[in-house]
């Protein structure tokens, strides 16, 4: 009859290393004749499953050594996948991205005169709409959880943060998407929570036309002919758990 014991104090190890923690365990199997059955008794973990105290670590390997001719002793081997411990792995980078604009670098309009017959009386004014490169930064979040990311991934996908959050004033950063992997069916799952950050906000500004011209016109005031939509709907971002 096989027997498996796990958890021996012998061969246990917990450690910190550059990519985080590192765990060990040991179990003792007898009554096999070889050593695939010690790998696959039934009460052993799994690739991928969860650490019974730790749950940020997952097995990683499990390796059998024959202890005579009827036993083994069983090494199981954790990591943490996201490489940062308890704390969420973190990127960023900032690229430009091109947008139209109708106004300059201090907020006024950008406009543009001129008189066909040289006369400043005939002198016709109008706005105009340019392309700029601006910066936008990315940043991303990976962690690993024992929550489901389905439900969250709904709520907060393509929304914009309603408080200051990663020194950005609400509104600046839109949740661009939250990813999830598991390779242990469902127990675990790696997690990237990815946001982009637009310094002048994410809710778009609309202005009117003049038909006649296809350009703004040039006396547009905030209220009146031009004015903010709001597309985009707020989540608190803090409540994440991602930082502040």
């Amino acid at each position: 009859m096989i027997k498996l014991k796990i958890d021996r104090t012998e061969g246990a190890l917990l450690r910190h290393t550059a990519t985080g923690l590192e765990a060990q365990r040991q179990a003792y199997v007898t009554g096999i004749t070889h050593l695939q059955q010690a790998l696959d008794h039934p009460d052993l973990p799994r690739i991928g499953q969860a650490h019974p105290d730790i749950h940020t670590l997952v097995v990683r390997t499990i390796t059998a050594q024959p202890d005579g001719p009827n036993a083994a002793v069983i090494t199981i081997t954790y990591h943490n996948p996201s490489g940062q411990g308890d704390q969420p792995k973190v990127s960023i980078g900032t690229a430009l991205s091109q947008e139209r604009t109708e106004t300059d670098l201090t907020g006024n309009r950008i406009t543009v005169a001129y008189s066909q017959s040289g006369d400043d009386a005939d002198m016709v004014t109008q706005g105009a709409r340019v392309t700029v490169l601006r910066p936008q930064t990315e940043i991303s979040f990976t962690r690993l959880q024992t929550t489901h990311p389905a439900s969250t991934s709904r709520q907060y996908a393509g929304t914009v943060n309603r408080t200051t959050i990663f020194e950005g004033e609400p509104g600046t950063w839109l949740c661009t998407s939250i990813d999830g992997d598991s390779e242990d069916g469902g127990v675990t799952f790696l997690v990237t929570y990815r946001f982009q950050y637009n310094a002048q906000g994410w809710q778009p500004t609309v202005s009117y036309t003049n038909p006649k011209t296809n350009r703004p016109p040039a006396d547009l005031v905030n209220g009146v002919g031009i004015k903010q939509v709001n597309l985009y709907r707020q989540e608190e971002f803090k409540n994440l758990g991602l930082g502040s």
